[in-house]
């Protein structure tokens, strides 16, 4: 069977690709080793308001999933600290953006790829080899052989077709976990997305929707030291409701907790270069960034947006999809990741000293870049990617 892209990976970020290239009049097989349902993840994701415009134009529905972010503020210390950054609704920063649990927005994606034509999923399926060649790609697997003449890798940090290809990644581990958790409280959470610096890492409270048990609940992602966020998550619940509300400074009232307790290796990999001969690289295939920011999922979304505007100039113009859609791709994807990643380096290796010299300047930063308007709204823009020439995914339609 014949396509004119092959994707390899049905997460979220493999999903948005799917439909964005489809979209463009392109005909997409999307395989996958497992069956393509909703899986077990109790984590949220902050889209960004170009994230949200892709959704939105790609008519995925999202209504009555997600919750606004109202404002967003960002302490080092106590809630009142003067060490702060504030961004609030209806300045001229623009839409702060959503949080959606991420078993809903799969939800969603699959249920608009069962709706899309030209799109044919391969699931359960097992790849057994890619070869790829300047005339088209060939990819067998238990059901037979495809041809392409575009493959997108969408595997993971741990990508096959990144390793095939020989593309290699900048590694660098924190020895650092996040450990991540939904907290239901008494005061209610007003949309306020909170990240507070704390001594050895950061503490996020992030606003979710009421759900039918509870009307205040909040995700709560706590990033520091690997064998204090592994004892953290072992800990009794009562006492690390205790240690949790010592940290948040008693902020949302009496707490206790709505989903079990998980945690995640942290790491900024970005692979050096995001395209080869008829393959691009897409979501944490291209690039793993620490969460501080929340931008991971943003920027998978930004490459799913960036590789459909190519794949259509490439049909419009009548060149090759396998050739011409990369052109701009690893430019425009490579210089974006590497200017957010970076960042968020920045800050979580500052984040490690909360004393001296280095801690004094992230405070004395927060505090300076709080009373700039120019620089909030840089900062918001560049989040959000707002700052970018932006594919037509990504535009108010």
């Amino acid at each position: 069977m014949d396509f004119d892209i092959v994707i390899i990976g049905a997460g979220l970020v493999g999903l948005t690709t799917a439909l964005a290239c489809a979209e463009s009049g392109a005909t997409v097989a999307l395989l996958d080793r497992k069956t393509i349902s909703v899986g077990v993840d109790g984590r949220a994701s902050a889209l960004s308001s170009t994230s949200l415009r892709v959704f939105e134009n790609l008519s995925v529905d999202l209504q009555g999933l997600t919750q606004p972010i109202r404002d967003m503020l960002v302490t080092d210390g106590e809630p009142n600290s003067p060490w702060r950054l504030h961004f609030e609704t209806g300045d001229e920063t623009g839409d702060l953006g959503a949080l959606i649990e991420n078993p809903l927005l799969q939800s969603a994606l699959i249920d608009k790829v069962d709706a899309t034509e030209g799109l044919t999923v391969f699931a359960p399926i097992e790849v057994h080899d890619v070869s790829r060649s300047l005339q088209g790609v060939s990819v067998l697997m238990d059901q037979g052989e495809l041809t392409t003449r575009l493959i997108i890798a969408a595997d993971g940090r741990e990508s096959v077709l990144r390793r095939k290809a020989g593309i290699t990644v900048q590694r660098f581990d924190y020895d650092a976990a996040s450990l991540v958790t939904t907290i239901a409280h008494d005061l209610p959470h007003d949309g306020l997305a909170w990240q507070r610096m704390i001594p050895g890492g950061a503490l996020a409270v992030l606003p979710l929707l009421p759900n039918g048990e509870h009307v205040n609940r909040s995700q709560i992602v706590w990033s520091a030291r690997a064998d204090g966020i592994q004892a953290a998550t072992e800990m009794a619940d009562k006492s690390f409701l205790g240690l949790l509300s010592e940290k948040m400074e008693g902020y949302l009232g009496d707490m206790s907790l709505a989903a079990p307790r998980h945690n995640y290796p942290l790491r900024l990999q970005i692979a050096d270069g995001f395209t080869k001969i008829r393959l691009a690289l897409v979501g944490d295939a291209a690039h793993v960034i620490h969460p501080l920011a929340g931008q991971g999922l943003n920027l998978g979304i930004r490459d799913a947006a960036a590789i459909a505007e190519g794949v259509k100039m490439s049909r419009q113009t009548g060149q090759d999809i396998g050739v011409a859609s990369l052109l701009e791709y690893d430019l425009w994807r490579n210089s974006d990741t590497r200017v957010l990643g970076l960042l968020t380096h920045a800050i979580a290796e500052s984040s490690r000293l909360n004393t001296g010299f280095i801690g004094h300047t992230r405070r004395l930063g927060l505090s300076l870049t709080n009373r700039s308007e120019k620089l909030k709204s840089s900062l918001r823009k560049q989040a959000s990617g707002e700052a970018l020439d932006l594919p037509s995914l990504m535009r108010a339609r």
